[in-house]
């Protein structure tokens, strides 16, 4: 994954930042068969945990995201196997971030240049994206990995878009293509 480091010089911003990786969204084709093949009484087992996983991976992106705005930026070396390791930032784009269990550093300017621009916002649906990890993980046999899916798809069909508000619905968050691609199949799916 290559990123652009525009508050941080190339020297610095290719340490610690260049080892931060974040989950793709998922395809829109690969969505589309799961609910085919499901609408149809097929339980692919091997096509409910594909999705399944890679909407898991990108709801924990989109989790460290949220935590990171929040000053507990998730060290891409060890986190993974130990999540509650977290480094505090004092918010200043020059300020080092680093981890104290394994000593990963980078810059929060560029730590945060990783994420900018792709979707990786949980804005007020952070919840939702927790609730999908955890019934995922939880779930027992492909059908309650499937319903645990198609929770997770539903729950951004509008019902998370305040009708008073203006935003941008947070399936695009999860699933590629434009707004419009997304609104289409969220609708196909209903």
């Amino acid at each position: 994954m290559s990123a652009t480091f525009k508050h941080t010089p190339p020297a610095v911003a290719e340490g610690g930042a260049a080892e931060v990786s974040w989950a793709p969204r998922i395809s829109r084709t690969r969505l589309r068969r799961l609910y085919v093949r499901d609408s149809l009484g097929l339980v692919d087992d091997e096509l409910i945990a594909e999705v399944g996983h890679a909407l898991e991976a990108r709801c924990e992106s989109i989790l460290a995201v949220h935590d990171a705005r929040r000053g507990r930026v998730h060290c891409p070396r060890c986190a993974r196997e130990n999540q509650t390791r977290l480094l505090p930032h004092d918010g200043h784009l020059d300020s080092r971030v680093t981890c104290p269990a394994c000593g990963w550093s980078t810059i929060w300017g560029a730590y945060q240049d990783t994420f900018l621009g792709k979707q990786l916002e949980a804005g007020e649906t952070h919840g939702v994206y927790d609730a999908f990890i955890h019934a995922f993980r939880g779930a027992i046999g492909p059908r309650q990995k499937m319903l645990a899916i198609d929770r997770l798809i539903h729950q951004f069909h509008y019902s998370l878009v305040p009708r008073h508000t203006p935003a941008r619905p947070a399936g695009v968050n999860l699933i590629e293509g434009s707004l419009e691609d997304v609104m289409t199949l969220l609708e196909e799916l209903a």
